[in-house]
Formats: C-alpha cells, sequence, structure tokens
C-alpha cells in the first residue's frame, strides 16, 4: 500500500541511503521525527486492527495518515467515509421516483444516528471498517444510548447494510463479513381485533359525535385493511357498483393507496354497508380538523377511548408511547392502550386469512401487499404457519374420504 503524507522536502536534503531527511538543519531533524512517529502510529494502527479483522488498502492507510495530522479537510469529501458516503446516497435517492418519502427519512435518521455513534466511539469510520462486531456494536449503542426499540435498532442496521452493498457495487472497498451478516428477522408483537371484539365494539353505546365517528371508522377500516391515510380519505365518489357475467351486482371501493401508489378495489363487506346506511349512503364525517394528519391524530386518539369503553382490557405485553423519554417502550398494559388507526389494516389481514374461504392472493389485492413473505410477516404468520394450515386441510380432505 502506498499513500502520500502530504509532506515535502528539498531533494538534496533527502537520504536515499536512510530514506529519511538528512539531519543537517533543525527543519530536517523535526521532519524526521514526525515521520518516525508516523510509522510507530501506523504500526499501532495495523495491529489494532489486524486483530479485528479490518480490510488493508489505500484508503485505510489514507485515513490512518489523515488521522495522525488531525487533517479534518479531507474527510469532508471522502467518500470512502461511512457517513460521507450515506449523505450521497440519501441524496441520489431523492433523484429516484419510485422512493417515497418516509423510506428517504430513514436513511436521513440513520445518518444522524451513526455521527452520533461515532461521536460515542471517538473515531471516524470508513466503509471498510464496518465488520460484524462494529455492526452488532452499532445495535447495541442504537437500544442502550439511542434508546431505540429492538425492531427499530434492527431496522437501521439492515438499512446500514443496504448502503455498504450499494457501496460495493459502486467499486468501493467494503469488510468481507458484510456480504455474509445476516440480520435476524425476530418476529415483532402483533396486536389485532378479532371478530369476536369487533361485536364487542360494535354493540357498546358511544356518547357524544366523536365517538360515534371513530367507532364507525374503526369499524369501517376492519372490514376495509387500508391505512388510515386511505381510510380517512374514503367518500361516496369512491363508491362503484359492477356486475358479473351471471348478472349479480356487487359493490366496491376504489382508490389508489396514497403510500404506494397501487390501486385496490375492495368489496363492501355487510358491516360497512350496515353503517354507510346510518349516514345515508356516506361515510362517517370526520372529526372537525383542519388537515388530514391532524384528523388522523384525533382518529388515533378516539380509537383508544372506542375500545377502552368497549371493555378490551386485556392485559398483554407491546409498545407504549413514554411521553417523557419521547419513544415507545415494551411494557405490559390493557390492550386499548396498545390500539392504534394502523389496527384496522392489521386486523382485516389477520381475520380474513385466517379465514379458509379466502386466498392469500385475494386478501393481498385488498391490503397492497407486494409479497406473500412481507404479507405473512406483517400479520406475524411464518412459513411453517402456512404449512400447518395445509396439513389441517389434508387431514380434513382425508376424514371426509373415509366418512
Amino acid at each position: 500500500m502506498r499513500n502520500s503524507t502530504g509532506l515535502i522536502i528539498n531533494y538534496a536534503d533527502w537520504s536515499e541511503k536512510t530514506s529519511l531527511p538528512k539531519q543537517n538543519n533543525p527543519q530536517s531533524k523535526n521532519l524526521t521525527s514526525r515521520l518516525n512517529a508516523l510509522k510507530t502510529f501506523i504500526l499501532n494502527e495495523y495491529n489494532n486492527d489486524l486483530s479485528r479483522g479490518a480490510l488493508f488498502d489505500k484508503y485505510w492507510l489514507k485515513g490512518k495518515i489523515n488521522l495522525f495530522f488531525e487533517r479534518t479537510q479531507d474527510e469532508k469529501t471522502n467518500d470512502n467515509i461511512v457517513v460521507n458516503y450515506l449523505s450521497t446516497y440519501r441524496e441520489l435517492r431523492k433523484l429516484d421516483t419510485k422512493t417515497t418519502e418516509k423510506t428517504d427519512n430513514q436513511y436521513y435518521n440513520l445518518l444522524d444516528k451513526f455521527s452520533r455513534f461515532q461521536k460515542f466511539k471517538k473515531r471516524t469510520y470508513l466503509l471498510s471498517d464496518i465488520d460484524k462486531k462494529t455492526m452488532l456494536e452499532f445495535n447495541s449503542w442504537l437500544m442502550t444510548e439511542g434508546g431505540l426499540m429492538e425492531s427499530t435498532a434492527r431496522g437501521n442496521l439492515k438499512n446500514l447494510k443496504t448502503v455498504l452493498l450499494d457501496a460495493r457495487d459502486n467499486g468501493k472497498s467494503i469488510h468481507h463479513q458484510i456480504n455474509g451478516f445476516v440480520i435476524e428477522n425476530k418476529p415483532a408483537l402483533k396486536v389485532f381485533l378479532n371478530f369476536q371484539e369487533l361485536d364487542q365494539i360494535k354493540n357498546t353505546l358511544m356518547i357524544g359525535e366523536d365517538l360515534i365517528h371513530a367507532k364507525d371508522w374503526l369499524l369501517i377500516g376492519c372490514y376495509t385493511g387500508q391505512r388510515v391515510s386511505d381510510l380517512l380519505t374514503m367518500n361516496k365518489t369512491k363508491i362503484f357498483t359492477k356486475t358479473n357475467s351471471e348478472g349479480e351486482s356487487f359493490r366496491f371501493i376504489e382508490l389508489t393507496q396514497i403510500k404506494t401508489g397501487k390501486h385496490v378495489t375492495i368489496p363492501l363487506h355487510d358491516e360497512v354497508e350496515e353503517i354507510l346506511q346510518k349516514y345515508d349512503g356516506c361515510f362517517p364525517p370526520l372529526f372537525r380538523r383542519t388537515t388530514h394528519d391532524s384528523n388522523a391524530a384525533a382518529f388515533n386518539l378516539y380509537l383508544k377511548k372506542v375500545c377502552e369503553l368497549s371493555g378490551l382490557d386485556t392485559v398483554m405485553k407491546g409498545k407504549v408511547f413514554n411521553d417523557e423519554l419521547k419513544r415507545n417502550e415494551l411494557k405490559e398494559t390493557e390492550k386499548y392502550n396498545l390500539v392504534s388507526s394502523h389496527i384496522c389494516r392489521r386486523s382485516f389481514a389477520t381475520n380474513f386469512y385466517g379465514d379458509k374461504r379466502f386466498t392469500t392472493p385475494q386478501i393481498m389485492a385488498i391490503t397492497g401487499h407486494s409479497t406473500e413473505t412481507t404479507f405473512l410477516s406483517y400479520i406475524g404468520k411464518t412459513s411453517s404457519d402456512h404449512a400447518m394450515n395445509t396439513a389441517k386441510t389434508f387431514r380434513e380432505i382425508s376424514q371426509q374420504k373415509i366418512s
């Protein structure tokens, strides 16, 4: 490995024999002292990094030289430094029309978190410095110092690996351990409302317009399977009647999902039709807020109260927001405290997946999931659950033959 130190000397003052400055003036003696100190520093850094499996190349050497001389200007532009490459990667994502603002923000947050991690470790990381040990250290820091939930920390780790692999594909040197580094996908806690709980909510009397409307929107959401961003945009103009080849007419909601841009067609369930009849064929009113986001926030607030009044007070473990720490914490609490607007989509997916009259693609066509793997992960199911359902069906078929 060869790299420039950035130091200069008159060739007449250089000794080819010793490969050091001639000791004929104070400046040369000082330069010799600095070069010897640099040599000692590089050797020490080499031994330290060798023990942790670092990848040695010209970028590693250049980084150590800059570190020794405390040069910061080059660090601001060197895209072999993790935070610099992260910043570039984040800006390039904005040029991709297929990306979403929510995902772009994840990489903005990753840049902030990794910058803080560097300060905590008191060092600047090159792309090639990030090995399995560093990834695990970053994951641990995210949960202890960063205060993140395990699932959120794991998401940051996955995004970091994505950036490192992108750097590799662009010709950058990364540590060989990253290619095979597996981020364990532990199933998160999935909170949903089953059909019995939905009936319990339906049959509970609510007092006050906001609670009545929140209850109706909650039930509509659990029978249409949409995110709150799409749920609260539903109105009469999105309802269409279609007739099949046998002359039967059915009513559907058609919309384009805001987050994904996917067009979905949702058959109107009888429970939804019953609610629409209460409002003369229209959807319930919103919550008199000025923006869509503020209406969604109000919905989140009211539906917790709806579920509390409906007696959904079973104690279970889940994420609860800590107002003092401004972050989610895992704790045991009543179920109504764990309810948020996203429970609508998850309840629909989970409930109808459990009904063998519906195929998984049928449900995915309504929720908008792209792959079955993503869908099963979303509802907390695995391929083994799928296999178990198939095994039960096989047994039922065998029993039918016997009878």
